[in-house]
């Protein structure tokens, strides 16, 4: 008996109309299909788009993974022209592969061949899949790179302002108190005219018609020493609130340079991090590579 009229013998013929689905994709493998006559295509379906995995001709035979694993169709089978199948269900393979050594060799070479075309394309997809995920974080790590060098490049640029500014306010600093310290002579000489002045005036009373002119005089001087050091007191109570101010300006511009340096520090170790990242898609790059050899 032949391979044909022995499968015939042992499985359910069915004819099938060109383009006539046999099974569709997901479909429970119940049985496997010897094809007699025609040919046979399966195809899957990917975002909306059919693609073709196999092609099959008289005397191929295919299903035999879904019912031997009890597993879904993971493809679709649809007639390429009229074709006659023979279909054995669990039972009837058993019993084909039992008694037909030559076709359990068969289907032992073809269940090898196709695990072993299965794992080429998993491994080759797995490798493309590798590559563009290394690409990207490749990509993605220059990118952040370079973002992170220019904040730090800015933070570095602000601290050092930042120190020119706190040097700046310090040299204020001292010139207020500078200025403070004159001013405290200039309330010396104040209070010394003034007290000049009464002794000029007290020394014109006792001249009499003669000191009248000078009295005038000491007057005016006791006025002028009245004024100098009311001016010279507002001028070193600004003085004094202009120096409480740039203490405060100071005391701001040292927390802003220390928090810049601290950006500058964690920035630092940013750049170390995305480093180890673009290492790290070195080496996914460097085992998909790997697996496609």
């Amino acid at each position: 008996m032949t391979e044909a009229e022995l499968t015939k013998s042992q499985g359910e013929q069915t004819e099938y109309r060109p383009g006539q689905t046999i099974f569709q994709e997901g479909d429970a493998g119940s049985h496997m299909y010897v094809l007699l006559e025609g040919s046979v295509e399966v195809y899957v379906q990917s975002a909306g788009v059919r693609i073709p995995v196999a092609k099959f001709a008289p005397g191929d035979f295919f299903g035999e993974m879904s019912l031997l694993e009890g597993l879904p169709r993971s493809g679709t089978a649809v007639a390429a022209e009229r074709c006659l199948l023979a279909s054995l269900d669990e039972e009837s393979f058993r019993k084909r592969m039992a008694e037909d050594t030559a076709f359990a060799w068969r289907v032992m070479k073809a269940l090898s061949s196709r695990i072993r075309n299965h794992n080429r394309e998993l491994i080759l997809k797995i490798g493309g899949d590798l590559q563009e995920v290394s690409a990207q974080l490749d990509d993605n790590a220059r990118e952040i790179h370079q973002g992170i060098e220019d904040i730090a490049s800015s933070a570095n640029e602000i601290e050092s302002n930042e120190k020119r500014l706190a040097g700046q306010v310090k040299d204020v600093q001292t010139l207020s108190e500078r200025i403070v310290s004159t001013l405290g002579f200039l309330q010396q000489v104040a209070r010394q005219t003034q007290i000049l002045g009464l002794n000029a005036g007290i020394e014109a009373s006792r001249s009499g018609e003669f000191g009248r002119g000078f009295l005038i005089i000491a007057e005016e001087i006791r006025k002028l020493s009245v004024q100098s050091r009311e001016n010279a007191e507002q001028i070193a109570l600004l003085t004094e609130q202009i120096g409480s101010k740039i203490s405060s300006v100071a005391a701001a511009s040292e927390d802003s340079s220390r928090r810049s340096n601290e950006q500058a520090v964690a920035t630092n170790q940013m750049v170390v991090s995305i480093g180890k990242v673009a290492q790290l898609a070195d080496r996914l790059a460097g085992l998909s590579r790997s697996l496609e050899s």
